[in-house]
């Protein structure tokens, strides 16, 4: 990363990580030997927020105690490796000019208030840790609130500088569910009644993540398409706003895409002015790179391979309230770091104006290293007496006792998964190596499925399979290039052909 951080501004980055561990699988993570802390100096980062962790509370010790940072994680209480968010502040040293401005006040899990400070302990709204702001969050049931904030979404973090920090990951409701789109929806709602809350309380607010929520049609590749507006023929993004506003408007009311809506009355520079004027918040990355740059997307689809030609959307930001508008020094996004079907964001603002707090604050139970008594020992010592019944040797039916394997056993079969396992009739195993099975596959697949026809590029098809309902499981051949815009020369060119 080549942009060089002000020393007294706070340098803030987003990166939905999809998978901690898998993130160390990619240049240039892979030379870190998984250490979060080689990460966050890359980034040259003062405060980092990785969503979709993906791991459980027996993975926190490794994730959660990382030098020279505070670490704030949230997990999912519902489903064992899904979701998850982390927060990581670093610590100053006492000559570093931020030592005071980076020192956390108050921490929450969740968005309500709702959850336990700790196990069977009072909620944050009852208890001093709380940061307030909780009036207007009761409009669903308290069972459905629990369960919104039980899903590992949200870390709010209070800072000395009277700035609030909301770290999100918002549910994308992909299984496109009406009771899916209802969560969605109820957590937008109580997220921005939260920050208005606090905003309207005299606090500074940034709120970071993967919103789930892309805000501008000049920002989504698939509808500037759906809406047949060429970015080659649009040469910036102020002309499509200009040209196509009312399509640009559409596109933020389209009823079956609520979120948009939402998200843009909460924005000072939404294009829809009666929004504007209501909007407490500004979206970093476009007060810096401008109205007009256009393909700013920070999420690709993997399946279809469109990072390469630039075809996504845009839904991770870095927005802060007006009040910290002029504060903004820099900011964009970077989509040269890979390891993600996102990219990271990044925004530097300075802090040297905004008024401290001085008192001595105590270290918020909320913390890993106090919530999970990291600096304590193994964290997985907590876990042993609960799970001693599925780790102790179990019998078979034969009688036979099978022990569990052990962490040398689990990585010596984790680097035999690219070879392929087959048994005899006698049941003993063998390992082929994957490049001969990889070529007897590809002759098998070749008889069976004939040669393939060439595109308009000259090149093989590749075959797919059908899932919409008419056509479910028939096959067809497609161009074997990723999607991008109609007129890209690098992109597919559209072949299509049932097999």
């Amino acid at each position: 990363m080549d942009e060089v951080k002000d020393k007294t501004g706070v340098r803030f980055v987003t990166f939905n990580v999809n998978g901690v561990r898998t993130l160390f699988q990619h240049y240039p993570f892979s030379r870190m030997n998984n250490s979060l802390k080689l990460a966050f100096e890359l980034f040259q980062a003062d405060i980092v927020t990785l969503q979709e962790l993906k791991i459980d509370a027996k993975s926190i010790s490794k994730w959660g105690k990382v030098e020279g940072y505070q670490s704030y994680i949230t997990i999912s209480q519902k489903r064992k490796g899904y979701s998850g968010v982390g927060c990581w502040i670093r610590t100053p040293s006492e000559d570093d000019p931020l030592r005071h401005h980076l020192k956390v006040i108050k921490a929450e899990e969740g968005i309500t208030g709702l959850l336990r400070v700790q196990a069977n302990g009072i909620s944050y709204r009852e208890s001093s840790e709380g940061i307030g702001g909780y009036t207007g969050l009761d409009f669903a049931d308290e069972n459905d609130l629990l369960d919104i904030d039980s899903e590992g979404r949200c870390i709010i973090i209070e800072l000395a500088c009277n700035v609030v920090i909301f770290s999100t990951y918002c549910p994308a409701n992909s299984s496109q569910t009406e009771e899916g789109e209802l969560s969605r929806l109820t957590f937008l709602k109580l997220l921005f009644k939260r920050i208005r809350n606090l905003h309207g309380l005299g606090k500074h607010v940034v709120l970071m993540g993967d919103i789930n929520v892309c805000r501008d049609l000049k920002d989504h590749a698939t509808a500037l398409d759906e809406s047949s507006i060429s970015l080659s023929q649009q040469k910036t993004g102020s002309e499509i706003e200009e040209k196509f506003n009312e399509k640009c408007v559409q596109f933020i009311m389209d009823p079956s895409r609520i979120g948009r809506r939402l998200l843009n009355t909460m924005l000072c520079d939404s294009i829809i002015s009666k929004y504007a004027q209501e909007g407490i918040l500004v979206d970093s990355t476009r007060k810096i790179q401008g109205r007009d740059r256009l393909k700013m997307y920070t999420v690709w689809n993997t399946l279809l391979n469109t990072r390469p030609v630039n075809y996504g959307s845009r839904v991770d930001y870095i927005f802060v309230s007006k009040g910290l508008k002029d504060n903004i020094t820099d900011g964009d996004i970077l989509t040269t770091i890979m390891g993600s079907d996102h990219c990271p964001v990044f925004a530097d603002i300075k802090v040297d104006n905004l008024e401290l707090k001085h008192e001595s604050f105590n270290k918020p139970k909320f913390e890993a290293a106090t919530r999970y008594f990291l600096n304590h020992g193994n964290i997985l010592d907590m876990f042993r007496k609960a799970n001693r019944k599925s780790t102790s040797p179990s019998t078979t039916s034969t009688g036979k006792v099978v022990k569990p394997l052990n962490v040398k056993q689990y990585n010596g079969m984790n680097a035999l998964a690219s070879a392929t396992v087959s048994k005899d009739q006698n049941k003993n195993v063998s390992i082929q190596p994957q490049s001969r099975v990889k070529s007897a596959h590809m002759k098998a697949f070749e008889e069976m499925l004939g040669k393939a026809p060439v595109c308009e590029h000259g090149e093989e098809a590749v075959l797919r399979v059908s899932k919409t309902d008419k056509s479910f499981g028939k096959k067809f051949w497609v161009c074997n290039r990723s999607k991008g815009e109609k007129d890209d020369p690098e992109a597919s060119c559209g072949f299509f052909q049932w097999k």
